[in-house]
């Protein structure tokens, strides 16, 4: 349950990938403020984990028994190298993906993994609209509600209306539709005005239902760069978006959680160190680069972490108070501490934790909160 007494019960909801770097960010956050995240998570397999269970196990231990909403991450299946070259599953866990895409009778095996994943609320499929109806009914059935993700590059106005004419009329008390944009740019920001219209045109024929906007915009690449700021663009989207529509639409902040949308191919050189720190509205980088990239001294990378950290917290922009893992972690790294940062995994885990709070508590002073909770490494 996500509405109560057309009240909105979560303050974010950003969508998230079943990674170590992102569940590690999510799961160090302190207690009181998972209770304000809804996350949504586009279920895959969890590593090199042969079953869907061992996904399920990974969500629980980072946010424990609370609500969060699913989805199928199909490109988990999709873009995989074996199944595109000899359409072989190359683990069962690509086979379970495999059976919840099928959409046979209202996508029936998708409703039944809902039911029996506690605390999910399901992300509508709409890859069969003609099983739409019945997928519709047999997802209400539960009383979890519903949640509509518009992936705004492959959606058109035929499917926005398919989607609202099997909608209306089934009285769905809890319904969630979210228009993400997926890697956006400061032109994006233009078409709020556009974005807007579009959300007031489908509140008009649900006005108990809650929206979001949803994107990404952290860069691919910063070579050649070695410090500097980044507008955090998801956040310029929704709020113009928000800003835009009528006072009396409930809308709930959606982003990546500070990572991109789309997935990039990594290359097998060590990337040059750097370390994120996210405000507000904008990442904050330093970045070190390796005497010879080609042959890199033992315990160089290391000490360009530090060195890095140690250039972060002397910062204007460093908040001493605030007493987050992530903090601890640049902390930790800049004192030469072998469990900082020392990987682009943790540098990313580290940058995803600060976005995440810094994302939940926009509106407020961090200074005055307390972040003061006992962590373990």
């Amino acid at each position: 349950m996500f509405l109560l007494e057309k009240k909105l019960l979560f303050q974010y909801a950003p969508i998230l990938a079943l990674n170590p770097s992102e569940m590690s960010a999510l799961e160090q956050l302190p207690e009181k403020d998972k209770d304000l995240i809804l996350p949504i998570f586009p279920i895959k397999g969890w590593t090199t984990a042969k079953n869907l269970e061992n996904s399920i196990g990974r969500i629980k231990k980072s946010i424990a028994e609370r609500e969060f909403i699913a989805d199928i991450d199909k490109d988990f299946l999709l873009l995989n190298k074996t199944y595109i070259a000899t359409g072989k599953y190359p683990r069962h866990v690509h086979e379970q993906i495999h059976s919840l895409m099928d959409s046979n009778a209202g996508y029936k095996n998708w409703v039944g993994f809902i039911q029996e994943t506690s605390n999910s609320i399901p992300i509508l499929q709409l890859d069969d609209l003609a099983e739409l109806d019945l997928q519709i009914t047999n997802l209400a059935s539960l009383n979890r509600g519903i949640v509509v993700r518009f992936k705004m590059k492959q959606s058109s106005a035929h499917l926005f209306n398919a989607v609202a004419t099997s909608l209306l009329g089934k009285n769905i008390a809890q319904l969630l539709f979210i228009f993400d944009h997926e890697d956006v740019n400061r032109i994006d920001i233009l078409e709020v005005d556009k974005h807007a219209k579009l959300i007031e045109s489908i509140h008009r024929l649900f006005p108990l239902a809650a929206f979001s906007v949803s994107s990404a915009s952290f860069p691919s690449s910063f070579a050649g760069s070695y410090r500097g700021e980044i507008p955090i663009y998801e956040r310029l989207l929704f709020n113009g978006t928000f800003k835009s529509c009528v006072a009396n639409i409930l809308m709930l902040y959606s982003d990546r959680g500070g990572a991109r949308a789309a997935r990039l191919s990594g290359g097998g050189a060590i990337p040059p160190p750097r370390i994120d720190y996210a405000l507000k509205n904008d990442w904050r980088f330093i970045r070190k680069e390796f005497e010879d990239y080609k042959n890199i001294e033992e315990g160089e990378k290391e000490r360009l972490y530090q060195e890095a950290a140690i250039e972060m917290i002397n910062s204007d922009y460093w908040i001493p108070d605030l007493k987050l893992w992530g903090v601890q972690m640049i902390e930790k790294t800049s004192e030469g501490d072998k469990f900082g940062i020392t990987s682009p995994n943790r540098a990313t885990a580290v940058r995803l934790n600060l976005h995440l709070y810094q994302q939940l508590h926009y509106n407020d002073v961090l200074e005055d909160l307390d972040t003061d909770e006992d962590w373990e490494d």
